[in-house]
């Protein structure tokens, strides 16, 4: 099992040219697990779409929760309660309300689609910590040239053209494409990966704080989000106090979205402010460099995510959401072929995605806390 190291920032004009030193073609035993996880990935999808299917209609006039539509919207101004009745958690929703307003499926598909991105890298990761997969090409690092990113950035977005044609021929398929590409993507890509995969879940943020938020922001809603966030995050960082003591989880992803939903209430009533605010902290952290008041990464952890990159991201999904980015209920690339975005296990996971990420993000990093000292003792 490979050994903590310390996550730090290089600089990208000394490591540009050196970034794929290590990389190798996947052996036999590595193209067999991931083959058996993209089996089981697949399987379980294709039963959550199924599932999806069955349920979509008696859902259809009762759907709720986390993203809801404006009481302007709905006509149902005279209805609310006042006191912000729709109880969220940022990742997640709390679907306790029997009603009236409505989801929207463009920010469940979006959330849902990148979750279960993370929770294939972290399956991956766990499998790379048991030697099953070959470790990363580079050390763990941050601000990787943009270049990188940019491949990154074209390969998903012709990866997403690949499973639109997917669905259109079978809508089963789609999840064996997605599979594919994820997989492919994650093993070449692995930081890259991590990297971009935080700031979309971030945006996702961002965009769901100005839906709930859109007509006035609702305190009660505020609070109990903060909250339930604080206390997902004292789990895992207790959990990993326990079974990895010597690389424990002090601020994660958890930890960062609860920062950065907070810091985000902010611009809420500004999204052109947040848009300026969003080229600011990306000109800062590509021209100036580190955040004086950014957590540290120099610390033995398995996981540590800088806030203040990130919350750039948070502002601008609350400037998507302003000019009405997740109101798309339907994507038509080819005329007459449309896939509504609200039929589909993406949606389903996306709903629930911080019970998906907890559900996983647990187990994984308990086994790994009580097989690494067996594992390091050669037992």
């Amino acid at each position: 099992m490979s050994e903590v190291t310390h996550l730090k920032f290089i600089d990208p004009t000394t490591d540009l040219y050196n970034l794929w030193s290590n990389f190798t073609i996947p052996s036999g035993k590595s193209v067999l697990v991931l083959g058996i996880l993209g089996l089981f990935m697949v399987c379980n999808f294709c039963i959550a779409h199924y599932l999806t299917q069955n349920r979509q209609q008696p859902r259809e006039d009762t759907r709720k929760g986390f993203d809801p539509l404006s009481s302007v919207e709905t006509g149902e101004g005279n209805g609310d309660t006042g006191d912000g009745d729709v109880v969220n958690d940022t990742l997640d929703e709390n679907e306790t309300l029997a009603t009236r307003k409505s989801r929207y499926p463009a920010i469940d598909f979006f959330r849902g689609k990148l979750i279960l991105y993370v929770v294939i890298f972290h399956l991956m990761w766990a499998l790379e910590e048991f030697q099953l997969l070959p470790l990363p090409p580079i050390d763990t690092t941050f601000n990787l040239p943009v270049s990188n990113y940019l491949c990154f950035a074209a390969f998903y977005i012709v990866s997403c053209c690949w499973l639109y044609l997917a669905y259109i021929t079978n809508p089963y398929a789609l999840y064996l494409v997605y599979i594919s590409v994820t997989l492919t993507c994650i093993y070449m890509m692995y930081w890259e990966s991590e990297v971009s995969g935080v700031c979309l879940l971030m945006v996702c943020v961002g965009v769901s704080l100005g839906i709930v938020h859109e007509d006035r922001i609702k305190w009660r809603n505020f609070f109990i989000r903060a909250i339930k966030l604080g206390i997902a995050a004292g789990v895992i960082s207790a959990v990993t106090y326990i079974f990895m003591p010597s690389s424990p989880i002090y601020f994660g992803a958890i930890h960062c979205i609860w920062l950065n939903s907070n810091l985000s209430m902010i611009f809420i009533r500004t999204p052109r402010l947040a848009l300026i605010g969003y080229f600011f902290i990306q000109f800062y952290t590509m021209e100036i460099g580190v955040f004086p008041l950014e957590v540290p990464t120099n610390r033995p952890t398995v996981d540590v995510i800088p806030w203040f990159h990130n919350l750039g991201y948070c502002l601008l999904g609350i400037w998507l959401h302003s000019i009405g980015f997740h109101k798309v209920e339907v994507v038509e690339l080819i005329p007459g072929k449309p896939v509504h975005l609200g039929e589909n296990a993406f949606t389903l996971f996306g709903r629930h995605s911080l019970t998906v990420y907890l559900s996983h993000m647990l187990p994984v990093l308990v086994i790994l806390g009580v097989f690494q000292p067996l594992q390091s003792k050669g037992l």
